[in-house]
This record gives structure tokens, C-alpha cells and sequence, in this order.
């Protein structure tokens, strides 16, 4: 039996998220650190040990931008996830509250209680410690009662990780894995359109006066012109370096170049009138930018 379910990484910048799945997917480690823009996907194909047959399961695996504030492309992201992996960096205390304040409370807003795996990262820096790994276990206990006894024997729903070593990298995404699985959700469309609505009232309301708000806004707007949004977001990665803009500080003047580079590159694959109202419509929401 192949199972195939949509997963999400959550956590504040530079947690390590992306270089979890980097270790996971392919093994690697990178020492720099760039943001992530938008949001990226890998796929990962693993073996599930079940009480009477393995499954093969693969995981499309999403990361996403690490900054409060893009709850467009937050929320859109959320609808069909089975599962996430919250992450935590032990060598900074605020990405551990920060779970509980923003991430999982957003999160549980579209898609409600799905199964969570908490890790907190970079444990081969031990002498930078700002919380104990037992504190995410805590955290972990008030949102997954009961789901530790159905897990196996080396298999828990809390982890101390490193993205460098590989330490509980695999153990993490196994967990979830089993976790999804024994919640036996069957697939529902009726759920998942609901799921959708409630991400475009989150969209809908979220505040455009703010840089954040205004890119959120235009970053999702574009995504909406593809089937697919992950072909979108090579096209909006490319476009937002060569305007010099990042995602935790954008500037209006960033923002403004942005929109003017969206609409050449919309100019190679829509008509004229499109690419135009495309861009008086973003336009409005970076001139409404209250700095």
C-alpha cells in the first residue's frame, strides 16, 4: 500500500527547518543560512511499520517562510496538511514560546488538531543552551495525549535534534509518520474545502499597511495565477533577489520593484490586460504600505 501525505515544517527564522529536511531528504548540511522565501517542497518516501503490513509512505514536505505576519501564504499552505513537525532552537529560549503563542494556534485555525512532532534543534551546541530539551517535552505532553502510547517502543512525539549531526533527524519524521497513520483520517474534500474557506477569511483579513502584509498579500496573489503554487515559487524567488529584498524586513521601495518585476515575468505566459490589472492590484497594496 502506497499513502502519500502533505506535511509542514513550522518554526520562527533560522530554527533550522530547512536544513532538517535538507538532512533528511538528501543528507546533507549546509553551514550558511538563507531565509526562505515563500515556501519550498520536497518529496521523501519512507517505510511505516504497521501493526499488520508496512506502508510506503511519501511525505510531501513543506517549508515555509519563518516569519509572524504572512498569514496569507500561511494559511493557504495549511489546507490538506496531515501532519507537522514544530520546531524550536534551543540556543534561543523565544523560538520555543513562540510555538505555542503563534504557530500552533494558526495552524489548529485551518486545519485543526492534526497530529505534531516538536523538535528543538541544534542540540550540538550545548553550551548555548537556552531551555533544556525536556521543556519541549512538556510542551509536547500538553498536545499529544494518549499518542505516545500508540507509537513504538523507539519512537516518541519530542526530540532533541541536529541538523549537523543527523541526530534524531530521521527518528522525527518516522514519528510522524506513525502518528498519521494511526489517526486513520480518511480523505474528506467536504473538510478540505472548508479548510479553504477559512484560509481566505484568514487572507482576506490579514493587514495589508504593513511591508509584511503587503508582500504576503502580492507573494500569494502571484502563486494564485498557477495551478500549482510550487511552480510559482521558483519565478518568485528569482524575482524578489533581483529586487535585493528579504523576507524579514522588506521595504516599500523593495516591494514596489518586486510588483514591477512580477509583471515582466507575467508578460511571458499571460495576455496584456491580465498582467496589467494584476499589477494595479498589488500596486494598491504597496502604496497603502504605512511606514
Amino acid at each position: 500500500m502506497v499513502v502519500k501525505k502533505k506535511i509542514v515544517l513550522l518554526g520562527d527564522s533560522a530554527v533550522g527547518k530547512t536544513s532538517l529536511i535538507r538532512r533528511y531528504v538528501l543528507d546533507q548540511f549546509e553551514e550558511s543560512y538563507t531565509s526562505t522565501i515563500g515556501s519550498k517542497v520536497r518529496m521523501k518516501e519512507l517505510v511505516v511499520q504497521g501493526p499488520d503490513e508496512d506502508v510506503n509512505l511519501t511525505f510531501m514536505i513543506w517549508d515555509l517562510i519563518g516569519r509572524e505576519g504572512y498569514h496569507a501564504l500561511h494559511a493557504r499552505t495549511f489546507v490538506g496538511v496531515h501532519g507537522a513537525i514544530l520546531v524550536a532552537d534551543l540556543t534561543r529560549k523565544e523560538t520555543l514560546g513562540s510555538l505555542e503563542r503563534y504557530w500552533i494556534p494558526f495552524l489548529f485555525k485551518v486545519v485543526e488538531n492534526v497530529p505534531l512532532v516538536f523538535v528543538c534543534n541544534k542540540s550540538d551546541l550545548e553550551e548555548q543552551f537556552e531551555f533544556e530539551p525536556e521543556d519541549l517535552a512538556v510542551l509536547a505532553s500538553r498536545y499529544n495525549v494518549g499518542l505516545d502510547k500508540i507509537l513504538p517502543t523507539w519512537l516518541k512525539s519530542s526530540y532533541a535534534t541536529s541538523a549537523k549531526s543527523g541526530r534524531n533527524v530521521e527518528a522525527a519524521f518516522e514519528s510522524l509518520g506513525h502518528m498519521i497513520l494511526c489517526s486513520r483520517e480518511l480523505a474528506d474534500p467536504v473538510k478540505e474545502l472548508y479548510q479553504s474557506v477559512v484560509a481566505t477569511g484568514l487572507r482576506r483579513s490579514s493587514e495589508k499597511t504593513t511591508a509584511i502584509g503587503a508582500l504576503d498579500a502580492i507573494m500569494v496573489d502571484f502563486c494564485e495565477g498557477f495551478e500549482d503554487s510550487r511552480l510559482a515559487m521558483p519565478i518568485l524567488r528569482q524575482e524578489m533577489a533581483r529586487a535585493s529584498i528579504g523576507v524579514n524586513k522588506p521595504t516599500k521601495g523593495g516591494i514596489l520593484e518586486v510588483v514591477e518585476y512580477l509583471a515582466e515575468a507575467e508578460n511571458e505566459f499571460k495576455d496584456e490586460k491580465t498582467v496589467v490589472a494584476n499589477m494595479k492590484r498589488r500596486l494598491k497594496w504597496a502604496d497603502s504600505i504605512v511606514e
